[in-house]
């Protein structure tokens, strides 16, 4: 939630078009988006999987791991083949906003964060890191952890609960287990996404004001 409020704040971003050279959907060009690498397979990949609804035939649409509960937004795919994420081998990989990533074991996302030389974010509820192949423009290459956590109290904060119930008011792991890696194709600047990042607290904080207001007037009702 969290990382797509960023992207959200950042998508006065073009959305990603198909270029005028086709690419060829295979497991080495999907590895080129989740590294950051092609614009131009992106568009392949977003137009058969979510226009056209026609994955190649070694990807599969697959349910979010219980790692990844309460992330809103994110597609899952199973693939076969050799599908890496800088270095990384994987056998999902995951479609959000403009994010293309995979989930990895924190000691596999951290040496990719390292290789990569992403630094720390300054969002004070997550953890996220960053690297803009180009300052101006992006991408950015990027590694967080998975905000269904966030997204809970912030649903919480919004309709109350009971405090004493496990889902209720418990602060994101400090050290999760799994952190997502990969790319960000927002057409964005690295300051435009710092600014963001700076202000994702405080969008969190409205989101949920603007939902427990709804409520209040009975345009919102809790999730069951």
């Amino acid at each position: 939630m969290v990382a797509v409020a960023v992207a959200s704040a950042l998508a006065a971003s073009p959305a990603v078009a198909q270029s005028e050279h086709e690419v060829l959907p295979t497991p080495a060009s999907l590895t080129q988006v989740l590294s950051c690498q092609s614009r131009d397979a992106l568009g392949t990949f977003a137009e058969l999987l979510f226009l056209q609804y026609r994955p190649p035939a070694w990807m599969r649409p697959s349910k979010l791991p219980k790692a990844l509960d309460g992330m809103i937004g994110l597609y899952g795919f199973a693939v076969e083949g050799n599908v890496s994420v800088f270095g990384e081998p994987v056998d999902h990989v995951y479609f959000m906003s403009d994010w293309v990533v995979a989930l990895l074991p924190r000691a596999s996302a951290e040496r990719v964060i390292a290789a990569q030389k992403m630094t720390r974010a300054p969002i004070a509820i997550t953890e996220q890191y960053y690297r803009f192949v180009d300052p101006e423009t992006g991408p950015m290459i990027g590694g967080f952890a998975p905000t269904g956590d966030a997204m809970a109290k912030m649903l919480v904060d919004a309709f109350g609960g009971d405090p004493a119930a496990k889902s209720a008011k418990v602060p994101p792991s400090t050290d999760p287990k799994m952190l997502l890696v990969g790319c960000n194709y927002a057409v964005a600047s690295q300051e435009d996404f710092l600014d963001a990042a700076r202000g994702a607290e405080d969008t969190m904080r409205k989101a949920g004001a603007d939902i427990r207001r709804m409520a209040e007037e009975g345009e919102a009702r809790p999730p069951r």
